[in-house]
């Protein structure tokens, strides 16, 4: 297997209808994902993207490239929030390998450059 020194996914922008089908996929239903009037009053201008959909996308940025069965370990922090209608770019960093798996640093942020996630990843055979 071999490991690039770069990975990167850029998303779609993230439309409520993928908020609403997280949600009842995930059973998270917090207003703040879901109702714009909500997430308004808690101080935000859109509704807020699940910080574990972020994740989600970490997870689809390394299966794309090594195949579903190839993550070992997926380790994240939520460093801020996307909103409703913003790109995520992610991008997974070679840090080492070892043997027949290696491990990349993770980092999102939206496409206007908030942080978003940190991470490390293990991938391997």
């Amino acid at each position: 297997m071999s490991f690039p020194e770069t990975l990167t996914l850029r998303s779609e922008p993230v439309t409520p209808v993928q908020l609403a089908l997280y949600a009842a996929a995930s059973g998270d239903h917090n207003p703040l994902h879901l109702d714009p009037a909500f997430a308004r009053q808690a101080g935000f201008e859109r509704p807020v993207v699940h910080g574990m959909l972020t994740m989600a996308l970490a997870g689809r940025l390394l299966t794309q490239h090594f195949g579903a069965g190839s993550v070992r370990s997926l380790q994240t922090r939520f460093a801020g929030v996307a909103l409703v209608d913003e790109v995520i770019e992610l991008t997974a960093t070679l840090e080492r390998v070892e043997g027949d798996a290696a491990q990349y640093m993770l980092r999102g942020r939206t496409a206007a450059g908030s942080e978003v996630l940190t991470g490390t990843a293990r991938v391997g055979a």
